[in-house]
């Protein structure tokens, strides 16, 4: 059926208190740390304390005899290679978590210890070869990803004036404040069920079931509220795998989440990106050509860590670029918030403004001169698409951004400000998908004869408001308010859902209520209509009531339900990537953002500490559906880039292979008066329908405050995060701060 959003709104669009405000304010809200079964257990894991280790022998005889022991579960095996420290090698469970602690530690153990490599530039002068086979090779140092357009030699050879610089972003962790894991309970039906902290509902009971090779709707997976996930929660994981087998063999339910320092050694990371790049440029600022040559670590995995064919990011310069990754003795990369965007800005970004530096010139008008332009055949084709937009749009914010940061006031040239605390203003670029899924999302909507409206679905919400959003929709089609909606969220049986990634579940979810809440208003009046002595097709709903256009007559909403008696009205409706791109469900939902965040730092040149002031944010996401939790993401998006500039690094020792800063002290992360202020405009285009916004606004925060720290300098600060250190390094290296 066609598929179209109304045309007059009421709530959607408009600023709507998050429904589970209440109850997380109040401490109501159960997460699933809360969970606590009765005759429940407590979980740990042995891990390996080693970075690359065989496991000569184990021992578990002491720790079985233990206090409080009910279960162990072994993942490792005598004989078998350990790549990572932090590799898990057994769970056990006890009574307390005191007596699994002490198990754990009772359990015997001998290693062989073998060579391991924790720092990329270390493979890059030798590579040791100490990680797993591929293709029976252990190679560090993999084959290098290189790629050029067919204008890249002329476009260097035209280049009037060429820059060269290198630039890097390190390894960061996952810190959700609410860690993995779960809680896992079986019945005496053979029924599995967990409560778990993850972004992925029905995966995470579809991965179980074909774990314990039980048919699906024996497994039930509940997360009515999450602390984060931002990409690492997509599965239970090897600790919930655990947890459900040693529910299974101890019979009782068990608990196991991960305590702080496992979060932060297990529980994924961004990989790292260091590069070097040369840039080629008429006088007039026109790019001609850009080269990229760079290399990251995704641990001991073996994905990219730059977005490879997104190098030169936003830009279509003609290019050359090459990736090298590196295989560490670290954990495993998982997708974290605009997975690779921000590494691909940096290594973009940076260059342009010593680009504009060496020109003399205004890096704003410098990338007003260079911004892709609209596609003439998706002009034609698909008009509110990104390319037949994305000049239109990145012009229009940029002249957005340049007037709420007052940037003609504010740049100067680089270094150009007297005294010892400098002042910098920045920008930067991004940009992001945020489609619908392939996979169906499903949504239920049931109208009861009291009046009262049930919206259902299995999918979650991380903290970013889609309850909200399901209840906005629902309330909108049916002329209600968001808390006269009835909400049954994040549990797999109620439908088919995606995981809430890549910033697909308002453009997966907020379409499939509509169609429900649409479908169900219709059944609401083919079933009360012979009772109202009217005619379905005569019958609207307007704010708290239905109304015959025909007799003029009006009845209040829950007066209109009575009708139903003893029946009720519902219905599914659904959404697909499939769907979106239906001729009749145009601008339903669609794909494509653009971003441009502008900031302001003082650099104090004797201690090198860096102060971001403020951050202008302008985003793109099509139809804005709830503002105050969209504008709330847009933040919250520039609070973890401002962290990836200024704080984050992971720290790894060379010596012992382990990470030195596994913890909230040492792993830096700002306050609240290391926030500045965050101006949030939201470039509503209505017209393109919903879009998701959860990745984009974290993606050139960085980028755009090393910029400001660049021209309060004149100097380049090549490295995040921006540290005393690294701006004393520096100013040294240029040879004083005044």
């Amino acid at each position: 059926m066609a598929t179209s959003w109304p045309k007059k709104r009421r709530l959607i669009g408009a600023k709507v208190q998050r429904l589970d405000g209440p109850a997380k304010a109040t401490g109501k809200a159960k997460y699933s740390y809360d969970i606590n079964r009765k005759g429940m257990l407590h979980a740990v894991l042995l891990r390996c304390p080693y970075a690359h280790a065989k496991i000569k022998s184990l021992d578990t005889a002491a720790a079985e005899k233990m206090s409080g022991v009910k279960a162990i579960h072994p993942i490792k095996k005598v004989g078998e290679e350990l790549f990572w420290a932090g590799e898990e090698i057994l769970g056990l469970a006890a009574d307390t978590e005191e007596h699994a602690l002490d198990a754990v530690r009772a359990v015997k153990i001998e290693y062989e210890v073998l060579p391991h490599l924790v720092k990329e530039e270390d493979a890059l002068k030798n590579d040791p070869q100490t990680v797993s086979p591929v293709g029976g090779k252990r190679n560090n140092v993999l084959a290098a990803k290189e790629a050029a357009s067919q204008g890249f030699e002329k476009g260097m050879a035209d280049a009037a004036v060429t820059v060269e610089g290198s630039y890097g972003v390190p390894t960061i962790c996952h810190q959700c404040l609410e860690s993995h894991g779960l809680v896992a309970e079986w019945n005496a039906n053979g029924e599995l069920t967990v409560w778990a902290s993850t972004q992925a509902v029905t995966a995470t009971a579809a991965i179980l079931a074909g774990h314990f090779r039980i048919p699906a709707n024996k497994v039930k997976c509940i997360t009515h509220y999450m602390g984060g996930g931002f990409g690492s929660k997509f599965g239970p994981d090897i600790q919930g795998i655990v947890a459900a087998e040693l529910a299974r063999k101890a019979n009782a339910p068990v608990k196991l989440m991960l305590d702080r320092a496992s979060e932060i050694t297990a529980g994924g990371c961004r990989p790292s990106a260091y590069g070097k790049v040369k840039i080629g440029a008429t006088k007039d600022g026109k790019v001609t050509a850009y080269e990229v040559d760079c290399y990251g670590t995704p641990g001991v995995g073996l994905s990219d860590t730059v977005t490879f064919n997104a190098l030169p990011y936003v830009y279509p310069f003609e290019h050359k670029r090459k990736h090298v990754r590196i295989r560490t003795n670290t954990q495993l990369q998982r997708a974290m918030r605009a997975p690779n965007h921000p590494q691909n800005c940096a290594l973009t970004e940076f260059i342009l403004d010593d680009l504009a530096a060496k020109l003399e010139m205004d890096p704003m008008q410098l990338r007003l001169k260079n911004l892709p332009q609209n596609d003439p055949n998706a002009m034609q084709n698909a008009p509110h698409s990104l390319p037949a937009l994305r000049h239109t749009i990145y012009t229009r914010e940029i002249e957005i951004a340049a007037a709420l940061s007052k940037w003609k006031e504010k740049w100067h040239p680089p270094g150009k400000t007297p005294g010892i605390i400098k002042h910098g203003i920045g920008m930067a670029l991004h940009t992001w998908t945020g489609q619908a899924v392939p996979q169906r999302n499903e949504c239920t909507v049931i109208i009861s004869a009291d009046g009262s409206v049930t919206a259902r679905t299995s999918s979650q919400d991380l903290g970013t408001g889609q309850r909200t959003v399901t209840a906005l929709v629902t309330a909108e089609i049916l002329g209600l308010e968001p808390e006269q909606i009835t909400l049954q969220f994040g549990e797999s049986p109620n439908g088919a859902s995606s995981g809430s990634g890549g910033s697909t579940t308002v453009p997966s979810q907020a379409p499939a209520t509509l169609r429900a809440a649409t479908a169900a208003r219709d059944d609401l009046f083919a079933k009360i209509a012979p009772k109202l002595s009217a005619k379905a097709e005569d019958l609207v709903i307007e704010r708290g009531k239905v109304v015959d256009r025909a007799s003029g007559k009006s009845w209040d909403w829950k007066k209109a339900c009575a009708a139903l008696g003893e029946e009720k009205a519902q219905a599914t409706g659904f959404w697909t990537a499939a769907e979106s791109n239906k001729p009749e469900n145009k601008d339903v939902s669609s794909s494509g953002v653009g971003g441009v965040q502008i900031a302001e730092v003082l650099v104090d040149t004797e201690t090198g500490v860096v102060r971001c002031t403020q951050i202008v944010a302008v985003q793109d996401c099509g139809m804005v559906v709830n503002r105050l939790t969209c504008e709330s993401q847009v933040a919250g998006g520039v609070i973890m880039g401002l962290n990836y500039a200024l704080f984050e690094e992971r720290i790894m020792d060379r010596v012992t292979g382990r990470q030195v800063n596994p913890d909230m002290e040492f792993y830096k992360l700002g306050g609240i008066e290391d926030m500045p202020k965050i101006l949030v405009y939201l470039h509503d285009m209505p017209e393109r329908g919903v879009i998701g916004v959860g990745e984009p606004p974290v993606i050139s925060t960085h980028a755009a405050i090393g910029n400001a720290i660049f021209n309060a300098l004149g100097v380049r600060v090549p490295h995040t995060p921006f540290t005393p250190e690294r701006v004393l390094a520096a100013l040294a290296a240029k040879g004083g701060g005044q």
